[in-house]
């Protein structure tokens, strides 16, 4: 997709925000001159080395680096870069964190974010804890990035991916995995983590717990 647009070419340098282990910064370092990855997670960014490192890439370097910390004229960033990639990140999460993807870029961007997303057992398990629909929210983020771009007199194009997916996880690693994320934004009673536990017992198969996900995910280019 991006190459057929002319955004990732021979000649490319390509910026990679929330990098993960690599599994983009490294198929780009195949095509492009050179690729930098960047992570809040230390971890992710040891991974990603490796990852570069086993498919024989030397024009990829990664660093542990907050976007929202990042000042672009300090660090040379100002217009350096062919493409700025920032997939499914949490790192382009305000308008400050968009309009800085533009600075750093001298030729295009893309943004891709959830839509819409269903997830069989969160959503009934959030339906209960939460007490809303927690399929509810996606989409906010590139409706918000759209109209940011389109008031700076950018010219974005969306795209739209449909795919889904089987998640499978024994107990244990559910129940933890539940409590944890819906732990995030509340404490959770005795109650509602003997619920969790009751119902992912309950919908098991030989030990096993299986989700199903369905997304729609929009792909967001634009030149600058």
């Amino acid at each position: 997709m991006l190459a057929s647009k002319g955004m990732l070419t021979k000649d490319a340098n390509v910026l990679d925000i929330g990098c993960g282990p690599g599994k983009y910064a490294v198929e780009f370092a195949k095509k492009a001159k050179s690729v930098t990855g960047i992570d809040v997670s230390p971890k992710m960014i040891r991974y990603a080395e490796e990852n570069a490192a086993a498919a024989g890439l030397s024009n990829a370097e990664f660093r542990v680096l907050d976007w929202e910390e990042i000042d672009l004229q300090s660090a040379g960033w100002d217009k350096k870069f062919d493409l700025v990639f920032a997939s499914m990140t949490p790192a382009i999460n305000s308008r400050t964190a968009l309009e800085k993807m533009v600075k750093a870029s001298r030729g295009a961007c893309f943004l891709s974010h959830f839509v819409e997303r269903r997830d069989e057992v969160k959503d009934r398990l959030g339906e209960y804890i939460a007490g809303k629909d927690t399929k509810a929210g996606h989409g906010k983020a590139i409706y918000c990035s759209f109209n940011i771009l389109w008031l700076m007199g950018l010219h974005p194009e969306i795209t739209y991916l449909d795919t889904s997916w089987e998640q499978i996880m024994t107990i244990e690693q559910a129940e933890k995995f539940y409590c944890s994320y819906f732990g995030l934004t509340q404490t959770l009673t005795s109650g509602q983590k003997d619920f969790i536990q009751s119902y992912l017992r309950q919908i098991s198969e030989d030990g096993l717990v299986k989700e199903t996900v369905h997304a729609k995910t929009a792909l967001m280019t634009w030149k600058v």
